[in-house]
């Protein structure tokens, strides 16, 4: 019996043209979970499997195709493409040659968050800048979460351990479902209408994307903006960050750890006064001790700028005096003079001439007077 006997290249080759003749060369729509993902090479090409719960099949994006899709597929994301169906020969390979690719239930929902935070970014709704700092003591802390979950067991606990004085205020929400999102807001402005309130906590425990989809609401992120409070945001485990958690003022790993943040401990409060007392005591003695020294200076200053002062008047004075004393007509009559005075009418004689025979005058001397009468006078003398 005759038998023909095919290359392996025959046979690949035979195959392809068997699949393309299926399948006519054109665009089939094929959707599936994405699996085994690469988009590291160099090339810039994409390579993965699509799968269902029966099978799976190999998968291509070239570098051309592929940068006109808004997203980076992930492992396990669903997702529709649009593709050739083809063979390749070289590894006897069927494969599908994707040209566009979509997002399908997860990856729809993974798709619309990533635009909505792009968007609040573009907004400034992340910026550090806006982040408001936790107030040092809190008296009144407000908390969103379910009231009959872990999280609110754990925030109370916390919170009396620490300082038993502070008032927990409970706004009740649920925290995943359809409903969650309106509940969260309402429970918001239940606690953004209370006076006297410190903080809000919003918060539930960990659970999948799906459980956590409330809290990357947009309608969510704006009302946590919007609060006339801090606001610390706790919601799932540490490595999953939500849209409250990027535009709340804190956000913390745990609700153990939200209210570690929200409240200090009493014995840290009396550590941090002990210190504050010390660091004050030190700072007026060091201020005292400095002003102290000040008033020296000032005091020693002053001492010289006065003694200057009263030395200047005292020679000032001296000077004076000795004017006043050369000035003084006493002080002439010390040098021999006398002062001629009419003994009746007390007027002093300056001019001869004023003067009568026998007229009694009174000289003034440096010690004493002299009583005596004119017995003539010449007036023609000056001097």
């Amino acid at each position: 019996m005759d038998r023909r006997i095919y290359r392996v290249s025959e046979i690949n080759s035979s195959i392809k043209e068997a699949v393309e003749f299926e399948f006519g060369g054109e665009t089939v729509w094929v959707t599936g979970e994405i699996s085994g993902f690469k988009g590291h090479y160099a090339s810039g090409h994409w390579y993965f499997s699509l799968k269902d719960d029966q099978s799976q099949i190999s998968a291509a994006c070239f570098r051309g195709s592929n940068q006109q899709i808004k997203f980076t597929p992930e492992n396990g994301m669903d997702v529709i493409c649009a593709a050739r169906v083809g063979v390749y020969e070289k590894s006897g390979i069927y494969q599908l040659y994707v040209s566009d690719m979509e997002p399908r239930g997860v990856g729809a929902d993974a798709l619309a968050l990533e635009k909505l935070k792009q968007k609040l970014l573009e907004e400034g709704l992340f910026e550090a800048s806006k982040k408001r700092p936790l107030p040092f003591l809190s008296r009144r802390i407000g908390v969103v979460t379910s009231p009959s979950g872990a999280a609110v067991r754990d925030i109370i606990k916390v919170v009396y351990r620490r300082s038993p004085n502070v008032e927990v205020v409970i706004s009740p929400a649920s925290v995943q479902g359809d409903n969650a999102p309106a509940e969260i807001l309402e429970a918001l402005d239940r606690l953004y209408s209370i006076d006297g309130l410190d903080l809000v906590i919003v918060t539930r425990g960990g659970g999948s994307k799906e459980d956590l989809k409330a809290f990357n609401d947009e309608a969510v992120s704006r009302k946590i903006v919007a609060s006339p409070f801090p606001v610390i945001s706790a919601v799932g485990h540490e490595v999953d960050v939500t849209i409250a958690d990027l535009v709340s003022d804190v956000r913390a790993a745990t609700p153990s750890m939200a209210a570690e943040l929200a409240v200090r401990e009493k014995r840290e409060i009396a550590d941090n006064l002990e210190q504050l007392r010390h660091r004050l005591s030190r700072s007026l003695t060091n201020r005292m001790d400095m002003f102290s020294m000040q008033l020296d200076g000032l005091s020693n200053s002053f001492s010289h700028h006065m003694i200057s002062r009263i030395q200047n008047l005292e020679q000032r004075i001296e000077n004076y005096s000795g004017k006043l004393a050369s000035l003084n007509p006493f002080s002439v009559l010390e040098r021999g003079y006398a002062i001629v005075s009419k003994q009746r009418s007390e007027e002093i004689v300056q001019d001869s001439r004023t003067l009568s025979p026998s007229e009694k005058l009174v000289l003034k001397l440096s010690r004493g007077k002299a009583f005596c009468s004119v017995e003539r006078t010449d007036n023609e003398s000056q001097g």
